[in-house]
Protein backbone atom coordinates (compact mmCIF):
# COMPACT_ATOMS: atom_id res chain seq x y z
CA UNK A 1 0.00 0.00 0.00
CA UNK A 2 0.67 3.78 -0.03
CA UNK A 3 1.36 6.01 2.32
CA UNK A 4 -2.09 6.84 2.40
CA UNK A 5 -2.83 3.14 3.03
CA UNK A 6 -4.25 2.25 -0.74
CA UNK A 7 -3.76 -0.53 -2.49
CA UNK A 8 -1.18 -0.01 -5.52
CA UNK A 9 -2.96 0.12 -9.33
CA UNK A 10 -3.06 -2.12 -11.84
CA UNK A 11 -1.71 -1.14 -15.22
CA UNK A 12 -3.27 -3.12 -18.31
CA UNK A 13 -1.71 -2.41 -21.61
CA UNK A 14 -3.39 -3.03 -24.88
CA UNK A 15 -2.42 -4.10 -28.13
CA UNK A 16 -3.23 -2.22 -31.19
CA UNK A 17 -4.01 -5.49 -33.28
CA UNK A 18 -6.63 -8.09 -32.28
CA UNK A 19 -7.38 -10.79 -35.08
CA UNK A 20 -10.93 -11.68 -35.77
CA UNK A 21 -12.27 -14.90 -34.79
CA UNK A 22 -11.74 -17.15 -38.33
CA UNK A 23 -15.19 -17.41 -40.08
CA UNK A 24 -17.14 -20.80 -39.48
CA UNK A 25 -17.99 -22.64 -42.66
CA UNK A 26 -20.88 -23.88 -43.26
CA UNK A 27 -22.45 -26.73 -44.67
CA UNK A 28 -24.17 -25.85 -48.16
CA UNK A 29 -28.18 -26.18 -47.29
CA UNK A 30 -30.62 -28.15 -48.73
CA UNK A 31 -32.26 -25.43 -50.22
CA UNK A 32 -29.19 -24.88 -52.62
CA UNK A 33 -28.58 -28.61 -53.09
CA UNK A 34 -32.11 -28.32 -54.49
CA UNK A 35 -31.34 -25.73 -56.47
CA UNK A 36 -28.09 -27.04 -58.28
CA UNK A 37 -30.03 -30.61 -58.80
CA UNK A 38 -33.31 -28.28 -60.45
CA UNK A 39 -30.87 -26.08 -62.55
CA UNK A 40 -28.68 -29.32 -63.73
CA UNK A 41 -32.20 -30.94 -64.64
CA UNK A 42 -33.22 -28.09 -66.96
CA UNK A 43 -29.92 -28.50 -68.84
CA UNK A 44 -30.94 -31.86 -69.65
CA UNK A 45 -34.24 -31.58 -70.63
CA UNK A 46 -32.92 -27.93 -73.22
CA UNK A 47 -29.69 -30.51 -74.30
CA UNK A 48 -32.77 -33.09 -75.01
CA UNK A 49 -35.10 -30.46 -76.33
CA UNK A 50 -32.35 -29.65 -78.66
CA UNK A 51 -31.44 -33.37 -79.75
CA UNK A 52 -35.22 -33.66 -80.39
CA UNK A 53 -35.07 -30.88 -82.81
CA UNK A 54 -32.29 -31.64 -84.75
CA UNK A 55 -33.50 -34.95 -85.39
CA UNK A 56 -36.86 -33.54 -86.40
CA UNK A 57 -35.36 -30.97 -88.69
CA UNK A 58 -32.92 -34.18 -90.57
CA UNK A 59 -36.04 -36.18 -90.92
CA UNK A 60 -38.05 -33.38 -92.88
CA UNK A 61 -35.38 -32.37 -94.96
CA UNK A 62 -34.87 -35.56 -95.87
CA UNK A 63 -38.68 -36.23 -96.96
CA UNK A 64 -38.63 -32.99 -98.42
CA UNK A 65 -35.65 -33.79 -100.53
CA UNK A 66 -37.02 -36.99 -101.44
CA UNK A 67 -40.37 -34.91 -102.90
CA UNK A 68 -38.08 -33.19 -104.72
CA UNK A 69 -36.84 -35.65 -106.65
CA UNK A 70 -39.70 -36.99 -107.80
CA UNK A 71 -40.71 -33.53 -108.86
CA UNK A 72 -37.15 -33.26 -111.24
CA UNK A 73 -37.86 -37.08 -112.07
CA UNK A 74 -41.33 -36.40 -113.30
CA UNK A 75 -42.13 -39.20 -111.52
CA UNK A 76 -45.13 -41.44 -112.95
CA UNK A 77 -48.41 -43.09 -110.76
CA UNK A 78 -46.09 -46.18 -109.87
CA UNK A 79 -43.22 -44.15 -108.06
CA UNK A 80 -45.47 -41.98 -106.37
CA UNK A 81 -47.31 -44.16 -104.59
CA UNK A 82 -44.26 -46.35 -103.69
CA UNK A 83 -43.09 -42.87 -101.67
CA UNK A 84 -46.95 -42.28 -100.36
CA UNK A 85 -47.13 -41.97 -96.71
CA UNK A 86 -50.05 -44.76 -96.20
CA UNK A 87 -47.28 -47.58 -94.88
CA UNK A 88 -46.34 -45.63 -91.81
CA UNK A 89 -50.34 -44.40 -91.40
CA UNK A 90 -49.51 -40.92 -92.33
CA UNK A 91 -52.65 -39.23 -94.32
CA UNK A 92 -52.43 -39.72 -97.99
CA UNK A 93 -54.50 -40.14 -100.67
CA UNK A 94 -54.07 -40.96 -104.88
CA UNK A 95 -57.08 -40.43 -107.17
CA UNK A 96 -56.90 -41.19 -111.26
CA UNK A 97 -58.29 -39.48 -114.34
CA UNK A 98 -61.65 -39.58 -115.22
CA UNK A 99 -63.33 -38.68 -118.88
CA UNK A 100 -63.60 -34.57 -118.93
CA UNK A 101 -67.25 -34.10 -118.90
CA UNK A 102 -67.51 -30.33 -117.33
CA UNK A 103 -65.01 -28.70 -119.74
CA UNK A 104 -65.59 -24.95 -117.41
CA UNK A 105 -62.03 -23.41 -116.86
CA UNK A 106 -63.41 -22.70 -113.26
CA UNK A 107 -64.39 -25.95 -112.54
CA UNK A 108 -62.16 -29.06 -110.24
CA UNK A 109 -61.18 -31.89 -112.38
CA UNK A 110 -63.13 -34.49 -111.10
CA UNK A 111 -61.58 -38.29 -110.03
CA UNK A 112 -61.59 -41.51 -109.56
CA UNK A 113 -61.00 -42.62 -105.81
CA UNK A 114 -62.04 -46.03 -105.49
CA UNK A 115 -61.41 -48.21 -108.12
CA UNK A 116 -57.54 -49.35 -110.03
CA UNK A 117 -54.44 -47.32 -108.73
CA UNK A 118 -56.76 -44.90 -106.58
CA UNK A 119 -56.62 -44.79 -102.60
CA UNK A 120 -58.15 -42.35 -99.48
CA UNK A 121 -56.46 -43.33 -96.23
CA UNK A 122 -57.27 -40.92 -93.57
CA UNK A 123 -58.21 -38.30 -96.04
CA UNK A 124 -61.63 -37.38 -97.79
CA UNK A 125 -62.64 -37.23 -101.00
CA UNK A 126 -65.04 -34.47 -101.90
CA UNK A 127 -66.05 -33.27 -105.32
CA UNK A 128 -62.61 -33.61 -107.26
CA UNK A 129 -61.26 -32.00 -103.80
CA UNK A 130 -59.10 -33.76 -101.14
CA UNK A 131 -59.88 -33.01 -97.56
CA UNK A 132 -56.65 -32.21 -95.32
CA UNK A 133 -57.71 -34.50 -92.11
CA UNK A 134 -54.93 -32.49 -90.14
CA UNK A 135 -52.54 -29.28 -89.89
CA UNK A 136 -49.39 -29.86 -91.30
CA UNK A 137 -46.79 -30.10 -93.90
CA UNK A 138 -48.02 -32.00 -97.20
CA UNK A 139 -46.14 -33.29 -100.41
CA UNK A 140 -49.24 -32.36 -103.20
CA UNK A 141 -48.73 -33.31 -106.44
CA UNK A 142 -50.75 -33.89 -110.11
CA UNK A 143 -49.98 -35.40 -113.85
CA UNK A 144 -51.94 -34.66 -116.81
CA UNK A 145 -51.38 -36.63 -119.81
CA UNK A 146 -52.26 -34.18 -123.31
CA UNK A 147 -53.22 -34.81 -126.28
CA UNK A 148 -54.74 -33.22 -129.50
CA UNK A 149 -55.75 -34.22 -133.17
CA UNK A 150 -55.56 -31.82 -135.10
CA UNK A 151 -53.10 -28.07 -134.75
CA UNK A 152 -55.09 -25.63 -136.50
CA UNK A 153 -52.76 -22.80 -137.69
CA UNK A 154 -55.26 -20.10 -136.78
CA UNK A 155 -56.07 -21.68 -133.01
CA UNK A 156 -56.92 -18.15 -131.00
CA UNK A 157 -55.11 -19.43 -127.30
CA UNK A 158 -52.80 -21.83 -127.92
CA UNK A 159 -51.97 -21.76 -123.97
CA UNK A 160 -53.09 -23.99 -121.23
CA UNK A 161 -53.01 -23.52 -117.21
CA UNK A 162 -52.45 -26.39 -114.89
CA UNK A 163 -53.12 -25.69 -111.28
CA UNK A 164 -53.36 -26.95 -107.79
CA UNK A 165 -55.52 -24.75 -105.66
CA UNK A 166 -56.08 -24.62 -101.97
CA UNK A 167 -59.42 -23.62 -100.32
CA UNK A 168 -59.91 -22.25 -96.89
CA UNK A 169 -63.10 -20.99 -95.77
CA UNK A 170 -64.33 -20.42 -99.17
CA UNK A 171 -61.24 -18.42 -100.13
CA UNK A 172 -59.43 -20.02 -103.51
CA UNK A 173 -55.40 -19.76 -103.12
CA UNK A 174 -53.08 -21.18 -106.50
CA UNK A 175 -50.27 -23.00 -104.87
CA UNK A 176 -48.14 -24.02 -108.22
CA UNK A 177 -49.27 -23.55 -111.84
CA UNK A 178 -47.73 -24.94 -114.88
CA UNK A 179 -48.39 -22.42 -117.60
CA UNK A 180 -47.50 -23.46 -120.95
CA UNK A 181 -47.87 -23.17 -124.82
CA UNK A 182 -48.98 -26.52 -126.73
CA UNK A 183 -49.49 -26.80 -130.33
CA UNK A 184 -45.86 -25.38 -130.46
CA UNK A 185 -45.92 -27.28 -133.93
CA UNK A 186 -48.87 -25.51 -135.44
CA UNK A 187 -50.49 -27.34 -138.24
CA UNK A 188 -49.07 -30.61 -137.44
CA UNK A 189 -51.61 -33.68 -137.41
CA UNK A 190 -51.25 -34.96 -133.55
CA UNK A 191 -49.94 -32.78 -130.65
CA UNK A 192 -48.94 -34.80 -127.39
CA UNK A 193 -47.47 -33.30 -124.33
CA UNK A 194 -48.08 -33.91 -120.12
CA UNK A 195 -47.99 -31.47 -117.74
CA UNK A 196 -46.42 -32.61 -114.16
CA UNK A 197 -46.57 -30.06 -110.72
CA UNK A 198 -45.78 -30.54 -107.48
CA UNK A 199 -44.48 -29.36 -104.33
CA UNK A 200 -44.82 -29.15 -100.13
CA UNK A 201 -47.26 -27.10 -98.62
CA UNK A 202 -48.57 -25.86 -95.37
CA UNK A 203 -52.21 -27.04 -94.78
CA UNK A 204 -55.19 -26.52 -91.90
CA UNK A 205 -57.19 -29.19 -90.67
CA UNK A 206 -60.11 -28.73 -93.46
CA UNK A 207 -58.61 -27.34 -96.63
CA UNK A 208 -59.40 -28.66 -99.47
CA UNK A 209 -56.75 -28.38 -102.12
CA UNK A 210 -58.46 -29.33 -106.00
CA UNK A 211 -57.37 -29.24 -109.88
CA UNK A 212 -57.69 -26.87 -112.62
CA UNK A 213 -57.15 -26.88 -115.69
CA UNK A 214 -57.67 -23.73 -118.65
CA UNK A 215 -57.95 -26.43 -122.00
CA UNK A 216 -59.63 -29.29 -120.67
CA UNK A 217 -60.29 -30.87 -123.62
CA UNK A 218 -56.81 -31.67 -123.93
CA UNK A 219 -57.15 -33.93 -121.30
CA UNK A 220 -56.43 -37.78 -121.72
CA UNK A 221 -57.27 -40.25 -118.96
CA UNK A 222 -57.73 -43.53 -120.35
CA UNK A 223 -54.48 -44.98 -118.45
CA UNK A 224 -54.87 -44.45 -114.77
CA UNK A 225 -50.78 -44.45 -114.56
CA UNK A 226 -50.76 -41.13 -116.63
CA UNK A 227 -53.05 -38.62 -115.27
CA UNK A 228 -53.02 -38.70 -111.74
CA UNK A 229 -53.85 -36.30 -108.35
CA UNK A 230 -52.62 -36.84 -104.38
CA UNK A 231 -50.82 -35.81 -101.28
CA UNK A 232 -49.51 -37.03 -98.16
CA UNK A 233 -48.54 -35.87 -95.22
CA UNK A 234 -44.72 -34.57 -94.41
CA UNK A 235 -45.24 -34.00 -90.86
CA UNK A 236 -47.57 -32.56 -88.41
CA UNK A 237 -47.20 -29.35 -86.32
CA UNK A 238 -47.38 -30.85 -82.48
Amino acid sequence: MDGHGRPPMSIFTVDDYVPFPPQIRRKPGKGRLLLQISLLVFALLALCGAASEIYFLMKVESRLSATQDLIEENAGAQKMLSRQGFRDGTPSAHVTGLSVKDTSPSSPLQWEHKLGLAFLHKVEYNNGSLVCPKTGLYFIYSKLQLRLASCSKDLENPFFSHRVIRRSSSVDIPLIEDLRRFCDTQGSSIWRGNSFIGGSFMLAKDDKVYVSMSQKHLIRAQEDTMTFFGMFMIWTTP
